[in-house]
Order: structure tokens, then C-alpha cells, then sequence
């Protein structure tokens, strides 16, 4: 799981983080204190993060889109900063620790957001002025940190001559940060799509980096926000969730069969599950791996166990893959992928015999979705071992639990017409 300082080594590799004071403003700030109490196993994750125990509401950003923001935003020692909308104080509190706590205002509409914003500050020991609406005076920078908010313009208001506002775009621009610069009365606006060149990290780092795409950012961001708040606003977040439900179906943390629903570090496990699922088909592996740790953190399942796992698969590391699979195992013997995975794993492995009784267990398991991935999976195994009437067996086997599983058919098709077996 990532600590604080592997976060902040992701955000420079990336070419993100390059302001210093920034740097330190990381170091210097808990983000614990942030977070609803029981939600620590979450901090220094690389996704939005709750605000709220209920997981409704806003969100804390990923801190890769926090960064990006505030980088954009050019704090410095001297300059004033009025942050529009809280998400629970954490930006308004790097903010302080980069440029003065006395240079930071935090202006929250709603009221209950307003009293958390307010309570998390406290915790932290941030004394930073959080109030309803913006005060009369002028400040060097507008952060816009609520992307619904439909008034950057008259938040331009509030700026300097020559200071500028940072905040999402919308509409056509709404994979994009957009800068407004007040300039004698007028402004003048900007679109930013993706990360300032990484020359500007050093002339030896710009060559190990490719600039940073805000769009792919943010349609990422978007799906993993959705996510932690529990919303469905596409077909994207429908199969996310619909995965997510059919994965916990039947276990300890089906929200369906527990009746009374789950409790609040239960729901948070199922919320940064699903998160994961998401990093991880976005190819965001390591990202996803740690999201599946905080997972289990929150509350341990054979599910996260199962697709820790598997995520570590996609790096090539079959052995750990292996080892989180009997973690599975060990947390809930019924659920049958981590025994179909291990055998998965092992034929990868060339253990060949090593996986027919795994791949055997999983057949046999309670709890269990998707058997006809068991069936050919030792189909596979004994097409290798040159047992091919067993493997035939397997792979109609998997057809009558899964007619449509183009693998099984395709090998059987291959069989059929004695054309060989390519693994």
C-alpha cells in the first residue's frame, strides 16, 4: 500500500508535482484528518477519496488531479487564494502550508459541508477562515474546486489585477482546467489540456516524460468519483457497478443479501473495490493494486484478495498473483476464483499438473460465477498434455454453463478440425 512518499514519487514521475513548495506542502500536511474517522486505511491513495462516512457528497480529489490543479494555480509565498468549495478543507490546507494560512479563504455554500470543512481543519490544526459566501476583498488566485459551480466569471471578480482563476471546464471543455486572467477589468481565457511541458521539470527528467493528458485524466477521475459517490450517470458506471455487484454476490459483502445494508467500512471496501476495477481497465495497474489493498484494509474479502491478484498477474507477477489468491482462499473458502486463478497462474507457470486440482476446486466451489473459466482452463491444461478427448470433454462442459464463451468455442472449433492446439 502507498505511503505519503511513494504518492509524491508517482506525482514527480509523472511530471506533475515540480513546484517545491508545493512538495514540501505535501510532506507538511496529514491528509488522516481529512478523512471520516474509521477511513484512515485511505490515505495517500491516488483516487477521489470520501468526505463523508455516509459516502454521499462530495469528494477529496485523486491527488494527480489536485496536483495538476494546484500547480496550475502557482502558489508562492506572497499570494492571496480564495478556494471555491471545500471537499473537505484537505486542498485549502496544502494551500496554507504553501503560502500562509492567513492568504487562505474557503468559501462553502452549503452549510453541513461548510461544519465538516470546518471540524477537518480543526483536526488537522489548519486555521484557515471557511465562510459562506466570498468576503469583499480581492486575491491574487480563485481556486474552483467544485467542478459543478457555473460561475467562474463572476468569481473573476474577486481577483487582482492580473491574478487568475484555476478551475474544470464544462460543457466542450469539460476534460480541460481552464484559467481566467483578470487584466484591467477585462479577461482574457485560457485552456489547458494537458500539463505544462516537462522541460519544466529539468532538462534531464523531460526526456523520461510524455506531458500528461487531461482529458484522459479527467474521464478516469470522472468514473472513480462516480464510483465513491455511488452514482450511475453513463453505461461506463453501470458495468463498473454491475461488476462489482455480481462479484460480491452471496458473499459477506453482498449490500443485497445483508439486509440491514453494510456498515460503514464495509460499504467504503465494496466503493474503493470498485474503484480499483476501474484503474485496473484502465490499465492503471499499480494504481489499481493499491486501491484492492485499501480494500482489504477497510474490510477483508476473498474478492479483493482475488483481484489484488490479478492485477498483479497483469505485471507478470504470477507468484504474488498466487499468494493473494490463497489469502482469498483463506478468507472464504466457497468463493471459487482465487482456486481457478491460481490454476490460471500456474499454466502461465508451465505447471501444468500443479494446476488440474486447483482448477478442480474451483469447479466444485459454492460461490462461483463463471465455472465454464474452470472448464477451459483444463481444457487447456490437457490439450498441453496431449490429452485431447479430455480436453473435448472440458470445453463442451464449459458451452453447456456458457454457449456464448468464444475461447471454449474457438478451441473446440480447432479440435474438431484437428488443426493443433497453440497455447
Amino acid at each position: 500500500m502507498w505511503s505519503r512518499e511513494d504518492l509524491l514519487s508517482s506525482l514527480k514521475g509523472l511530471g506533475l508535482l515540480r513546484n517545491p513548495d508545493l512538495e514540501r506542502a505535501f510532506r507538511a500536511v496529514d491528509q488522516v484528518p481529512f478523512l471520516p474517522r474509521g477511513f484512515e486505511a485511505l490515505a495517500y491513495a491516488d483516487m477521489p477519496l470520501p468526505v463523508l462516512e455516509s459516502l454521499r457528497g462530495p469528494t477529496i480529489p485523486s491527488a494527480r488531479c489536485l496536483v495538476a490543479a494546484l500547480e496550475l494555480l502557482e502558489p508562492g509565498p506572497e499570494t492571496g487564494i480564495l478556494v471555491d468549495g471545500a471537499r473537505g478543507g484537505y486542498a485549502a490546507a496544502l494551500l496554507a502550508a504553501a503560502v500562509g494560512p492567513e492568504r487562505v479563504w474557503v468559501v462553502e455554500p452549503q452549510e453541513d459541508r461548510r461544519a465538516v470543512t470546518e471540524e477537518r481543519l480543526r483536526r488537522a490544526g489548519c486555521a484557515v477562515r471557511v465562510t459562506a459566501s466570498p468576503p469583499a476583498q480581492r486575491f491574487d488566485r480563485v481556486l474552483v474546486m467544485d467542478p459543478l459551480v457555473p460561475r467562474p466569471r463572476e468569481l473573476a471578480a474577486h481577483l487582482r489585477d492580473m491574478g487568475f482563476l484555476i478551475a474544470r471546464g464544462q460543457g466542450a471543455e469539460d476534460l480541460a482546467f481552464v484559467k481566467i486572467v483578470r487584466n484591467a477589468g477585462e479577461t482574457v481565457r485560457m485552456t489547458f489540456s494537458e500539463a505544462p511541458a516537462p522541460a519544466l521539470a529539468g532538462p534531464r527528467r523531460a526526456r523520461e516524460m510524455a506531458p500528461v493528458d487531461f482529458a484522459r485524466l479527467f474521464a478516469v477521475e470522472d468514473l472513480l468519483t462516480h464510483a465513491w459517490e455511488g452514482r450511475i450517470l453513463g453505461h461506463y458506471d453501470q458495468h463498473f457497478q454491475d461488476v462489482v455487484d455480481e462479484t460480491f454476490a452471496g458473499g459477506p459483502l453482498d449490500e443485497e443479501a445483508s439486509g440491514r445494508g453494510l456498515e460503514p467500512r464495509g460499504r467504503a471496501a465494496r466503493r474503493a473495490f470498485q474503484a480499483a476495477y476501474i484503474l485496473q481497465s484502465a490499465g492503471e495497474l499499480e494504481r489499481a493494486a493499491d486501491a484492492y489493498e485499501r480494500s482489504i484494509r477497510l474490510a477483508p474479502s476473498a474478492e479483493a484478495f482475488t483481484f489484488l491478484g490479478w492485477a498483479h498477474s497483469f505485471m507478470g507477477r504470477y507468484d504474488r498473483a498466487i499468494e493473494e489468491c490463497k489469502r482469498a482462499i483463506a478468507a472464504d473458502p466457497t468463493f471459487g476464483n482465487p482456486y481457478n486463478d491460481i490454476g490460471a497462474y500456474l499454466i502461465e507457470l508451465g505447471r501444468l499438473d500443479e494446476a488440474i486440482p486447483w482448477l478442480e476446486q474451483a469447479l466444485k466451489a459454492p460461490r462461483y460465477c463463471c465455472y465454464f473459466y474452470a472448464h477451459t482452463n483444463l481444457a487447456r491444461v490437457y490439450l498441453q498434455k496431449g490429452m485431447r478427448e479430455k480436453a473435448r470433454r472440458c470445453l463442451i462442459a464449459a458451452l453447456q454453463v456458457n454457449s456464448d464463451y468464444e475461447p471454449a468455442r474457438e478451441l473446440l472449433r480447432r479440435l474438431d478440425a484437428d488443426s493443433g492446439y497453440f497455447a
